[in-house]
């Protein structure tokens, strides 16, 4: 694995991205760490396309930690209940809020420490609130990351928990450029070009920007 080819994976994805990404996501759009967790606790399990059937409605009745935790998870059942797991859901939603709320006094913290004590947060939501709200340059890791980085640079976790595994977590983090406007788009750039282009099944290899560098299409 080559500097470069680690270099080239970064500019061109980042490319990509501003070319083809799904940067109007409304998630995306804000900065807010609120907005953020309720996105990645919705996103589990859903497609995209189900979560902007609700996000926009959930966000605006609940725009902050204090406006849930106060809530009838009745009520936050019925307006998720297009996602499915409504009855785990909205459980976890008030209880994060009322988390929040009496433990930080409202205000989301931008430690992973804190973060991952959240009920329910686990290392993929806590590092993308330090991305997207807190200005942090962190990877985001998930199967998507995981996918496109070992068919393009051969290299792949050895640890079922790759933000556990020294070695991997090394390398994303020099994946990721410490310019946060850049990490941003690296990190969301790399899900949506595995989610479009480098697909689990079915890669579209023959449109893909990174073939020249990719191992497994030069292998």
């Amino acid at each position: 694995m080559s500097s470069r080819a680690v270099k080239v994976l970064r500019e061109r994805i980042i490319e990509w991205y501003s070319a083809h990404g799904d940067y109007w996501l409304p998630w995306r759009l804000r900065s807010d760490a609120w907005s953020i967790l309720l996105a990645g606790v919705l996103l589990r399990n859903t497609t995209v396309k189900q979560v902007l059937g609700v996000y926009s409605t959930l966000i605006e009745k609940y725009p902050s930690p204090a406006s849930m935790e106060t809530a009838r998870i009745e009520e936050i059942k019925e307006l998720i209940r297009p996602l499915g797991m409504q009855h785990t859901r909205a459980p976890l939603l008030v209880e994060l809020a009322k988390t929040i709320t009496a433990k930080y006094r409202g205000v989301i913290p931008c430690n992973l420490e804190d973060l991952l004590s959240l009920p329910g947060i686990g290392a993929y939501t806590a590092s993308e609130i330090l991305l997207a709200a807190c200005n942090q340059p962190v990877p985001l890791i998930d199967r998507n990351f995981i996918r496109v980085v070992y068919r393009v640079l051969g290299f792949k976790p050895k640890k079922n928990n790759p933000y556990k595994d020294a070695e991997y977590y090394a390398l994303a983090k020099k994946l990721v450029p410490s310019n946060i406007k850049r990490a941003k788009k690296f990190n969301y750039g790399i899900f949506d070009f595995a989610r479009k282009v480098c697909k689990a099944r079915g890669p579209k290899c023959v449109i893909c920007s990174l073939r020249d560098i990719c191992a497994a299409s030069l292998a």
